[in-house]
């Protein structure tokens, strides 16, 4: 096909729910050329296998800017899957001054295999469940203020959008006078139109210029938090610097400030009442329909595009070096293959090996955290509120366009 001739993707816009054609697509063309918004050829990548391949082949690289000798690259990446929480975040400049060469997790090969097992150690699934009591308690002040405000009430701003913010806050040991602050900086560094600013360089800067006197301080005072147990890390492997700490405060900031899953999991359920209805009968089987609230929903048609730095064959298509390739993992959610009835929302799926939180070295740190926050959000929500239900169509739910992770703008509901 001419490069002029190939379809423009998305294929249509984002109101929640993949196209018919892409759906079609996982099945019957799991790998096709496609022309992105910014004009760009690509690869569009939706098959299982196939999405598999790319998130975890070396031979597809987040960003060739900066390829080394140890296949590593300048930073780009998706700021965890779905906006849900990750430490692999965008860099848009303002770095703090470094000597030397700075390890991120959106490198590739050993530079950022090093890097992802140090940091790792704070993710540990038994460390975040420690954090339970106080998500918990995050979760209830907030549907606490919503219930006082009165009906209807909009779980965007009551819930989705601060119970991440201060969470994230919370595990980074963020004082809560500080946190309007991070607004500011993050709603600069992360709109769709800021990638390559002045005003995004500068905000970065600000935000990496904080986080280096949160370190000082953490040095000085250590706590229950990332921070304490990066700088324990650095006692045990001074390979671990504090610029390369600061990044990863920065990721886990960026990465961790949206849960989108909450919404679209509770507009998920409101679409399935039978399914919601043998959720609140079998509270037990909430972390499988966490699993599948994962897998079955999604909040933009867009992921990371990569690129091939060589040759390749995927899904019988030759991929050539320097092609531009972006996989789809929500599309190869889908996959019949993998995923028996791949459009029926079970919340007692059984085997459920979604790629939502990313496939292979690049897989979100943040997984375990981002589960709880899920899994406790929704789980308070049905608990609490037994008539909670959608103040309007769930068709006229207004989404977020201006950012490559749409999700609900605006989400009001009665109880």
């Amino acid at each position: 096909m001419d490069s002029d001739d190939l379809p423009r993707y998305p294929f249509e816009d984002f109101r929640g729910e993949l196209p018919t054609r892409l759906l079609a697509m996982v099945r019957d063309e799991p790998v096709s050329r496609v022309r992105l918004p910014d004009g760009r050829p690509a690869w569009l990548v939706v098959g299982y296998d196939e999405v598999c391949t790319v998130l975890s082949d070396a031979r597809f690289v987040r960003h060739v800017g900066e390829i080394g000798t140890d296949g590593g690259a300048g930073t780009d990446a998706d700021a965890g899957a779905r906006g849900d929480i990750g430490t692999d975040a965008p860099d848009v400049g303002g770095q703090c001054p470094v000597t030397g060469r700075v390890r991120d997790l959106a490198m590739n090969g050993p530079a950022h295999a090093s890097l992802r097992r140090l940091a790792a150690r704070a993710f540990a699934a038994r460390r975040m469940e420690a954090y339970r009591p106080r998500v918990q308690r995050i979760a209830d002040d907030l549907l606490d203020e919503m219930v006082a405000k009165g009906q209807p009430g909009d779980l965007i701003s009551s819930l989705v959008f601060p119970l991440p913010a201060m969470v994230v806050c919370e595990v980074l040991g963020i004082p809560a006078e500080d946190r309007e602050r991070f607004n500011v900086w993050i709603a600069d560094i992360t709109a769709l139109t800021a990638y390559g600013t002045a005003e995004a360089a500068e905000a970065m800067g600000e935000l990496r210029a904080y986080l280096a006197d949160r370190l000082a301080a953490k040095r000085a005072a250590p706590g229950d938090d990332l921070f304490s147990s990066w700088l324990a890390t650095q006692a045990e492997d001074d390979t671990l610097s504090d610029e390369e700490i600061v990044g990863l405060a920065v990721g886990v900031l960026i990465g961790g400030r949206e849960i989108n899953s909450i919404s679209t999991g509770i507009r998920a359920l409101f679409q399935h009442p039978e399914q919601l209805a043998r959720l609140r009968a079998q509270p037990e089987l909430l972390p499988s329909a966490v699993e599948e609230i994962l897998r079955y929903t999604s909040v933009s048609p867009m992921f990371l595009v990569q690129t091939a730095l060589a040759d390749v064959e995927l899904g019988g298509q030759p991929i050539r070096a320097g092609d531009a390739v972006m996989a789809v993992p929500w599309a190869a959610n889908r996959h019949p293959e993998t995923f028996p009835g791949p459009d029926t929302f079970d919340v007692a799926r059984p085997h459920n090996p979604h790629l939502t939180f990313g496939h292979g070295p690049h897989f979100c740190l943040g997984a375990a955290l981002g589960r709880l926050q899920v899994e406790i959000a929704i789980g308070t929500l049905l608990r609490r509120f037994p008539n909670l239900a959608p103040a309007v169509d769930l068709d006229r739910l207004p989404w977020r366009h201006e950012r490559i992770n749409c999700g609900i703008a605006e989400f009001p509901v009665t109880w």
